[in-house]
């Protein structure tokens, strides 16, 4: 399907709206009990969805510098929300996984969002909110593709 540029531009700019609005006003009480700096918070949102990454895939990834990252995982290491594993193939590289205790972090932070954005939705009308309810599967399926590797 090929939607109108216009269509698509005002799907762009709401999505990118929303996206600098939601950790703004959802979730700021989890924030504070957790907070992160952005780059922390940025590697860590990275490696809870895919663990496993170097430091190297991190960077470029997120289009960080090498530096910056390893200055984020060794804050990050130190506060027991990551873990380096020796890559099996190359044991030169260091594989980085979220923790146990990264993972409820993240955990309670999501249900939080959830029970902030239920409540904002409860405010708009029940057809607007059963719509965007039903969007969630299209919007995964556009972060799929948004994040796939151009080739």
């Amino acid at each position: 399907m090929n939607s109108k540029p216009a269509d698509a531009r005002s799907l762009a700019v709401a999505l990118y709206d929303l996206a600098w609005l939601l950790p703004r006003t959802i979730g700021l009480a989890a924030t504070a009990a957790d907070p992160l700096p952005q780059s922390e918070l940025e590697v860590m949102r990275l490696l809870v969805r895919e663990p496993g990454l170097s430091v190297n895939e991190v960077a470029r990834e997120l289009g960080m510098q090498s530096s910056n990252v390893s200055a984020s995982v060794r804050t990050l290491v130190s506060r027991g929300l990551l873990e380096r594993r020796r890559d099996v193939a190359d044991g030169r590289v260091a594989r980085l996984v979220p923790t146990a205790h990264a993972i409820t972090m993240r955990e309670r932070r999501e249900a939080s969002w959830g029970r902030e954005l239920d409540v904002a939705l409860g405010a708009i009308s029940s057809t607007d909110a059963k719509t965007l309810l039903g969007a969630v599967a299209s919007l995964r399926a556009l972060i799929e593709r948004l994040s796939a590797p151009t080739a």
